[in-house]
């Protein structure tokens, strides 16, 4: 199911199940794509240097910035991601 309000801040505790890197003219970026406990899937696309690795678990405070479908799976789409 899709997680939070669009526009608003979420708190959410994730763990980080893939991390795709898009190297690009000013550097990499990182797709993160992230499972709650309920198997919820939450993607975070941008540099942010803080974010879990692959494996790990971490509460975040983040801004929904939509909510999409892929594949027939919902997610949920964040930005501006900050550990609790």
């Amino acid at each position: 199911k899709h997680l939070g309000t669009v526009g608003q801040k979420a708190t959410m505790t994730l763990t980080v199940m893939h991390i795709i890197v898009l190297d690009g003219i000013y550097g990499s970026n990182y797709i993160h794509i992230c499972e709650d406990d309920q198997q919820n899937v939450v993607i975070y696309k941008g540099k942010a240097a803080d974010f879990p690795l692959k494996g790990e678990t971490a509460t975040i405070v983040a801004t929904v910035k939509d909510h999409g479908v892929r594949d027939g799976v919902k997610q949920t789409i964040i930005q501006r991601p900050k550990l609790a």
